[in-house]
């Protein structure tokens, strides 16, 4: 897969773009430019990089691509079957014996026969994830990702609330449909090559592969068992959480890091100290502490900060520290 127009990823641009959230698809025309004419081009570090700076997509790709070698090595010559993937692909009846594992699994094993998919769908986790992680960083495009796919995994178990459904879902194109939309959503007139001569724009790219990821449902509602092709187009989720994603601009690295562990014990040491502190006032003092501040700010005002004595910058000193403690109980 070809781009003709290479899209700039630069921060400044994501924020831009962002501030407004209603609108899905950008009004920028990204195929009316050549990447040499890009200013994030001209960037030095920008030339060079590699992988270096996008971390989470490089090791996605080779996840998968270990995966899919360890599956060639687990097949069985009697079943003609791979463990690893029956372990790791979405079973709906097996996420809801508590193997919740395969919510997100499934997205990095594939169908031995898959290999061409499997190809293109890395091009594309490579291509787009690389312009992405730029945009919104590590954490958030790892985030992102891996929501993208439970989300799909939650959706396809829930038909197995109510319905037998006969094969597991597998294959990294789920990730790749997220990805490729949530950049679709920033640069919908970026045109790729899909075939020599023949290219399209990503937002057109997304809408067919929507549609074509609902075929396997109406094909199934033709002969009867539409609920159950529609859980098999489940997949198409994943573009679904995308475009949600851009609309409400949701940030999940910053929202999970609120549970992590060490947010926790920051919380908790400062609860604790809080509950230690204890402040102390002399008997009657505060009665007639305003009283004295009043008289201290009159001087002030009459004779200057000059004039203070010792004594009375203590006050305002106490006066000052009884202030906050107010605003912070």
């Amino acid at each position: 897969m070809t781009v003709v127009g290479a899209v700039p990823a630069a921060q400044s641009r994501a924020t831009s773009l962002a501030a407004r959230p209603w609108r899905f698809w950008s009004e920028r025309k990204d195929h009316a430019m050549g990447f040499e004419n890009r200013d994030y081009a001209q960037d030095e570090s920008w030339q060079n990089t590699g992988s270096r700076d996008t971390p989470a997509t490089k090791w996605i790709v080779i996840l998968t691509i270990v995966i899919f070698v360890l599956q060639a090595l687990s097949v069985s010559q009697r079943t003609q079957s791979s463990a690893l993937f029956d372990w790791l692909s979405l079973d709906a009846a097996d996420v809801l014996q508590g193997q919740v594992w395969r919510v997100v699994t499934f997205a990095f094993v594939n169908h031995p026969l898959g290999i061409i998919g499997l190809v293109l769908s890395l091009l594309m986790i490579w291509r787009f994830g690389t312009d992405l992680e730029r945009m919104y960083g590590t954490s958030e495009l790892a985030f992102f990702y891996v929501s993208a796919m439970a989300f799909v995994g939650v959706t396809f178990s829930a038909f197995g609330l109510f319905l037998e459904l006969p094969d597991p879902l597998a294959g990294s194109y789920t990730g790749a449909l997220a990805l490729l939309t949530l950049y679709a959503t920033h640069f919908p007139r970026t045109e790729v090559c899909i075939l020599p001569l023949i290219s399209i724009q990503l937002r057109w790219l997304v809408a067919l592969a929507a549609l074509f990821g609902l075929y396997p449902a109406l094909h199934m509602l033709q002969i009867g068992a539409g609920l159950v092709g529609l859980a098999y187009a489940s997949y198409i989720g994943s573009i679904a959480f995308a475009l949600l994603y851009r609309r409400f601009d949701w940030h999940l690295a910053a929202g999970l890091s609120l549970f992590s562990p060490a947010t926790w014990r920051r919380t908790m040491r400062s609860r604790a100290a809080r509950q230690q502190l204890r402040v102390f006032q002399p008997h009657g003092e505060s009665d007639n502490l305003d009283d004295k501040v009043d008289a201290i700010l009159a001087k002030i005002h009459e004779q200057g900060s000059d004039s203070l004595t010792d004594a009375e910058r203590a006050i305002l000193t106490r006066a000052s520290e009884k202030i906050k403690n107010r605003t912070r109980s």
